[in-house]
């Protein structure tokens, strides 16, 4: 029987639509766009949580500002916040990569050096706590900074020290910050501030919220609310959407992952298929893998594996070539050991007392035929990592 060529046109996705999408949707933790009706004081999280977002003082949505979708968050600098109060916050930015990142356009009045600082946003304990959490604010020297408890210290981010760019009046910018491993940065229209590496975790406690424009411990004083408009508010948890310099986005923020989260079929008539703007979905596909000789550490074939690290008796480290997301991945193998009459087969199991990293994990290969043989190194090893 002939095969004809598979074309690209003959894809497309199970149920026929095809939609682009934002391929770390699945991670994307708050979604706001803040779209809706002028003086409007509710409003959609647009992520898969569908939190529930609360109105405070005078908030309201105003058609007045809006970088993208017709309006905008609208905050009057004395009485005006957002909260979003769930049990998820507590921990959601412990210790993990994750991504802050917001449109904000401060009004000409707050740029006069008459108050301290403006709370675009900030996570931390609605009883008021001053010892955990973290902020993004402006200061009265008009830059942005962000700070964040780890241990018993305060930690920061293009405060002491950074570019520190001037914000003017009247003018969106677009405001990130990161976390990819140790390394944290605050990102304003692309182009980095300010770049630190702390291997802490962000002091955390139950009651933490989420709010936006004012402090979320619960000193709502005067010169601690923000001025101006938001929107496009997104949290991104277990990956860092921006690790180097890049373009500030030119549209709004994707609200599905379209279809990078969809099964591909063959069909003779379909036309073709859009793929999301982040690529094919990275869960249906392996993120690395290995075939290597255990007894002489030989890498025979692999993918996005740059080495074996042998710690003897069976015991090696896959080092990864390019960092996974997070350390929520799946780890699979086999592999066998020859004498000279008689195949032995191992199980590849995680290595005791040794918790996955992004940037490898540590197997054990213990045989589980005979005991006896614990001296043998298997001959060809093979091993499959699956994640975000």
């Amino acid at each position: 029987m002939a095969l004809s060529k598979l074309r690209l046109g003959q894809l497309k996705p199970a149920d026929g639509s095809t939609t682009v999408g934002d391929v770390y949707f699945p991670q994307t933790s708050l979604l706001l766009p803040f779209d809706g009706s002028d003086a409007a004081t509710s409003t959609s999280d647009l992520s898969n949580r569908n939190a529930t977002v609360t109105f405070a003082g005078t908030a309201q949505l105003s058609t007045g500002q809006s970088k993208f979708g017709g309006s905008s968050l609208l905050l009057d600098g004395n009485s005006d916040y957002v909260s979003i109060s769930d049990s998820y916050w507590n921990t959601a930015f412990d210790s993990g990569d994750f991504t802050v990142e917001c449109w904000v356009r401060f009004d000409s009045g707050v740029l006069d050096g008459s108050t301290s600082v403006e709370f675009m946003a900030t996570r931390g304990n609605s009883g008021g706590s001053s010892t955990n959490g973290w902020g993004l604010r402006k200061y009265n020297d008009n830059f942005i900074a962000w700070y964040m408890r780890i241990g018993s210290s305060w930690v920061y981010l293009n405060y002491s020290q950074g570019t520190k760019t001037t914000v003017s009046a009247d003018t969106w910018y677009h405001v990130a910050v990161t976390r990819s491993g140790n390394t944290w940065k605050l990102f304003l229209n692309g182009t980095a501030e300010d770049t630190i590496t702390n291997s802490g975790s962000i002091t955390s406690a139950n009651g933490d919220r989420f709010v936006i424009g004012a402090l979320a411990g619960g000193n709502f004083s005067g010169d601690l609310y923000m001025d101006g408009y938001i929107e496009d508010v997104r949290v991104t948890i277990g990956h860092a959407r921006y690790t180097s310099n890049f373009t500030a986005p030119t549209s709004a923020h994707l609200t599905s992952a379209g279809d990078v989260n969809k099964h591909i079929v063959v069909n003779s008539d379909a036309d073709g298929v859009a793929i999301g703007t982040g690529g094919i979905n990275q869960a249906r596909i392996a993120k690395a893998w290995a075939e290597f000789d255990g007894s002489g550490i030989t890498l025979n074939a692999s993918y996005n594996v740059s080495s074996i690290t042998d710690h003897g008796n069976r015991d090696y480290t896959i080092n990864f070539g390019t960092a996974m997301a997070d350390t929520n991945y799946s780890i699979v193998g086999s592999n066998i050991g020859q004498s000279s009459s008689i195949s032995y087969y191992w199980s590849v199991v995680t290595s005791s007392g040794n918790a996955k990293t992004t940037s490898g994990v540590r197997i054990n290969i213990p045989h589980i035929e005979d005991s006896s043989l614990t001296s043998n190194d298997p001959d060809a090893v093979n091993v499959i990592a699956f994640g975000n």
